[in-house]
């Protein structure tokens, strides 16, 4: 069993889920060991191995999007202190899954904003995994409202599954 490090239990998370219940499920995998990037909450992964995945790159048109970092390693949290493995969990999801996103989970630098059209916002991630509005790659998740400058509510997508 996976134990948060009681110097992260009562840190702030940069994603929470709003919906989750039935609509979408932490996945138990492990972080690739290659993997050196900072991570938050909230980040777009993809899966680099059979049971590992990594920050989603967005570039590569092979490689899809797996769903949503759980777990934290950056300067202010760091789930995997201490432990010789590196568990992770996942958020995927269908479209009824919704999660409030904080920055620096997201990119904070790109024009965030819900048409009043009836159109949608589709979501993408950047070569870091930051979620973001510049059409680039596959569409993570459709922007649902914008809190603030550095808070954003997503709907989760459902990811395509491509078999070989």
């Amino acid at each position: 069993m996976y134990r948060v490090s009681l110097d992260n239990v009562g840190a702030r998370r940069t994603c929470r889920p709003l919906y989750e219940k039935h609509q979408a499920t932490p996945v138990a995998t492990f972080l690739d060991a290659a993997e050196a990037g900072v991570i938050y909450s909230g980040m777009v992964l993809m899966r680099t191995g059979a049971d590992t995945v990594g920050l989603y790159d967005g570039t590569s048109a092979t490689k899809l999007p797996f769903g949503l970092s759980a777990l934290d390693k950056n300067t202010v949290i760091n789930d995997l202190d201490g432990l010789n493995i590196k568990p992770w969990a996942v958020w995927i999801g269908g479209p009824d899954a919704m999660f409030t996103i904080d920055a620096p989970a997201f990119d904070d630098g790109a024009t965030w904003a819900v048409p009043t059209d009836g159109t949608r916002q589709n979501v993408y991630a950047t070569s870091l995994g930051k979620l973001t509005t510049v059409a680039d790659g596959a569409i993570v998740a459709e922007l649902i409202e914008v809190v603030s400058t550095s808070q954003i509510i997503i709907r989760l997508l459902s990811f395509t599954l491509v078999i070989a």
